[in-house]
């Protein structure tokens, strides 16, 4: 199992204005392939504007395949592109992530 770990740094003062977008175009086709995220956060105190996400999969080869499905719909690729064009985002993070031996994630 591993988790990939992504991390999105909004401009000053538009982090609600893509999580807005993300919500309501960018997570429904995410949640069709790749299912339901693992956790999804947003900076509370710390450094501000960002948001993480964490999305379990099976492995790497996993993930590859359900993220393969993904960007070659061509609705998602629309969705990237209005991100961009928005110009909401600074910066963009992307880890993947191995549970150690003694993290238990049935509790």
């Amino acid at each position: 199992m591993i988790f990939d770990h992504r991390t999105y740094t909004a401009k000053p003062n538009m982090l609600p204005k893509f999580l807005k977008l993300y919500e309501e175009v960018g997570l429904p086709m995410q949640q069709h392939y790749l299912g339901q995220p693992f956790g999804f956060f947003q900076t509370h105190i710390g450094d501000l504007s960002r948001t993480v996400h964490l999305w379990k999969y099976d492995g790497l080869a996993d993930r590859e395949a359900r993220r393969d499905r993904m960007e070659a719909d061509p609705e998602w690729q629309a969705y990237r592109l209005k991100v961009i064009e928005t110009d909401y985002l600074l910066n963009m993070q992307n880890q993947i992530l191995k549970p150690v031996s003694f993290f238990n994630l049935d509790k």
